[in-house]
């Protein structure tokens, strides 16, 4: 189970967690190879994917609510695993068929916000 803010998210499969630095590429004359230097981190960034199933009008509606929680505002997002909570923004999620009218595999990412 995830929550984000006070929404539990539909049957989530999978939880991908990037990891996106910032560098400073340094060109080194002569060399085949640049210095490269991490100078930062952009904090945590998530991709999440999931499922949903029941009647076509449960398909809908839990449609429309993710779209809805795509709104830029923070929310906590919650692994419920034991580990701490993230503030984080979701971005638009995007919706597929799955075979069935009454399936729709989702994935929706989520970057930590201060």
């Amino acid at each position: 189970m995830v929550k984000f803010g006070t929404t539990t998210l539909p049957l989530v499969l999978e939880v991908e967690e990037l990891q996106k630095k910032v560098f400073v590429e340094k060109l080194i004359p002569g060399a085949s190879i640049a210095k490269r230097l991490v100078r930062g981190s952009y904090g945590g960034d998530y991709v999440i994917r999931g499922l949903i199933e029941g009647s076509q009008q449960t398909v809908i509606n839990q449609i429309a609510a993710l779209k809805v929680l795509a709104d830029g505002t923070a929310r906590s997002l919650d692994f419920c695993d034991g580990s701490s909570a993230v503030t984080c923004l979701m971005l638009d999620p995007h919706f597929r068929q799955a075979g069935k009218p009454s399936q729709a595999l989702w994935d929706a990412r989520f970057v930590q916000t201060a």
